[in-house]
């Protein structure tokens, strides 16, 4: 139930230029979530992080703490979508808990 299998991630460089060519961006406080729908029937996560965020340390509990929101909230985010999900800078001083409700507030807008 609360696994994150390779099946729910956006691994390949094709798959990100594929959400990237044609894709809804949702803003929120804390994170962007560029989603768009796949033939997929779950819902995958991609996660870009720029040098521009911070250093390695940042960039990589950042990475940690969307992936432990989405694998706990999996099941409440809509199937067939991929996501890609990159942070904003009030998201340096966050917790779990903030990415995950933001996440899912904004995976509700699909």
């Amino acid at each position: 139930m609360y696994q994150f299998p390779k099946s729910a991630r956006v691994c390949s460089h094709r798959h990100y230029r594929h959400i990237a060519q044609n894709y809804t961006r949702h803003i929120g406080k804390l994170i962007v979530i560029d989603a768009r729908q796949s033939n997929v029937p779950v819902c995958r996560l991609g996660i870009t992080v720029t040098r521009r965020y911070g250093n390695a340390v940042k960039r990589n509990r950042f990475k940690r703490l969307v992936k432990e929101s989405f694998r706990l909230n999996r099941a409440l985010l809509p199937a067939g979508f991929d996501l890609n999900i990159k942070p904003r800078t009030a998201a340096q001083k966050s917790t779990m808990m903030d990415i995950a409700s933001e996440l899912l507030d904004l995976a509700s807008k699909f």
